[in-house]
């Protein structure tokens, strides 16, 4: 049986998880929002550039899809020189979650 401590713990891991959950499955409902997601999880360091040229959509198309994923903590943004790359945030408990349900998936 749990004990008081253990109880309010979960509690509070569920409070924090259902507030973010249906945002992210809001976010990764776009396809090109998951693509996207799907594509930094198999290369790291991708810039805006680069996702612009992989889907075929403007540079600012790209800045907004990546923008909403940032948001959420699912990736962070890292500037190289005039460059503006993302890769998956690994210290966000969601998107390290996702990262182990996609790469499954592949399997």
């Amino acid at each position: 049986m749990l004990d008081k401590k253990q109880i309010a713990n979960i509690k509070a891991e569920l409070a924090t998880e259902e507030a973010a959950f249906p945002l992210v499955f809001q976010a990764l409902g776009d396809p090109c929002r998951f693509k996207v997601f799907k594509v930094l999880m198999q290369y790291h360091d991708i810039c805006v550039t680069d996702i612009a040229n992989i889907f075929g959509i403007t540079l600012s198309a790209a800045s907004q899809q990546l923008r909403v994923l940032e948001r959420l903590g699912l990736v962070q943004k890292m500037r190289m020189g005039q460059m503006v790359c993302y890769e998956i945030n690994v210290e966000n408990s969601i998107a390290k979650q996702l990262f182990k349900l996609f790469k499954g998936s592949n399997k």
